[in-house]
């Protein structure tokens, strides 16, 4: 009876921190999901302007490193799932600087025919101030892309 009250203690014990990592890290496998390099195509806010270039996503504690090379501007950014609308739907948030303003970027994440990630969303500046917000779709990489450099 002893063993069978200390096996008891060890298994409520043990499923209590999995639960408790679980509940702190519950959005990890959606950040391992789009964790990659992707080639993206957009248009800037306010603009009839279009890009293409390359972005990085890299998993850094309970956020995403974000780089992004369109032409020859590298600049770097953070992004994180969130939840939108009332249904709470999970997006990817992105913050960067770019050309001394500050955007946000918001994409949806759905797959590829692979099941690979693949992002379209909106970007605008931070804080309002977008009459147009601008336009991404990413598409996975899987080999890398040039420029950005595999760590």
């Amino acid at each position: 009876m002893k063993y069978c009250w200390t096996i008891t203690m060890v298994l409520t014990l043990a499923s209590t921190l999995v639960w408790a990592q679980a509940k702190d890290f519950g959005d990890e496998p959606l950040y391992d999901f789009v964790c990659g390099y992707y080639q993206v195509i957009g248009r800037l806010p306010d603009s009839d302007q279009l890009y293409s270039g390359k972005v990085e996503f890299k998993l850094s504690g309970n956020q995403l490193e974000v780089v992004r090379l369109i032409g020859k501007h590298r600049v770097k950014g953070i992004g994180r799932i969130e939840t939108a609308t009332p249904d709470k739907i999970k997006v990817l948030r992105v913050h960067f600087r770019s050309k001394d303003k500050d955007y946000e970027a918001t994409y949806l994440i759905g797959s590829d025919l692979d099941n690979h990630g693949r992002l379209t969303g909106y970007v605008y500046l931070k804080g309002g101030g977008t009459k147009a917000p601008g336009l991404e779709a990413l598409f996975i990489e899987q080999k890398g892309v040039e420029g950005i450099p595999r760590r």
